[in-house]
């Protein structure tokens, strides 16, 4: 499929993901830098709707998020001779979408409406594993936390995404966010303790954030 340059992805807001234990991702794409299609279309089947979830907490446009996951995995494909070696696959994907994505944004003339938060940048969208409930408790407790973080700044609601639904590493987010990581353990100390003060009542974030 990914040698195809007119593939196009699926009409659909969820994609399978394949099973993420079976090879190791550094295996792939070394694998995939030398021609085997098999490896890339493994690692877009684990990795997009990962990149599809956060590139919507970016933008709404949805086929804007569809169209630079298009012309990402497309770019690896036709470049796989001359992309990076590289030891952390992961934070890499995440990165090169978001600079893409942003890309994308400026072209089209929105990135002050995002830079401004007037858009909908970030608003958190939990996926469907994660809004998958056991009982109502848990349903109140989960409709607390994404009203909570709404009131977290663009930045905090990107580093949190990135760590406790994405298990990203500081290090890592640091990486696709290009900022310190020292920046990024401060914004989400910062963020994590705005959310125990708003849910210090419900309590979820033994659940939910468990660092």
């Amino acid at each position: 499929m990914l040698a195809n340059p007119h593939f196009t992805l699926p009409k659909t807001n969820r994609f399978s993901r394949v099973n993420e234990g079976s090879v190791k991702d550094e295996v792939l794409w070394n694998s995939f830098k030398k021609g085997n299609e098999l490896a890339l279309s493994m690692l877009y089947k684990k990795y997009v709707q990962r990149l599809y979830d956060y590139g919507m907490n970016t933008s709404k446009d949805y086929d804007l998020v569809l169209d630079c996951l298009q012309e990402l995995f497309l770019r690896l494909w036709n470049k796989r001779e001359s992309v990076s070696e590289i030891t952390a696959v992961k934070p890499y994907l995440y990165k090169s979408f978001r600079r893409l994505l942003i890309h994308q944004l400026v072209e089209q003339r929105k990135l002050l409406t995002f830079l401004a938060g007037q858009a909908t940048a970030f608003e958190f969208t939990l996926s469907i594993e994660s809004t998958l409930i056991e009982d109502e408790a848990k349903e109140e407790r989960m409709k607390s936390l994404r009203a909570c973080i709404q009131s977290l700044t663009k930045g905090q609601r990107e580093v949190i995404y990135l760590k406790f639904f994405n298990d990203l590493s500081y290090r890592e987010i640091a990486e696709v966010t290009e900022i310190r990581v020292d920046s990024v353990y401060n914004l989400v100390s910062k963020a994590i303790e705005v959310l125990r003060k708003k849910l210090k009542a419900a309590r979820p974030l033994g659940e939910v954030l468990s660092l």
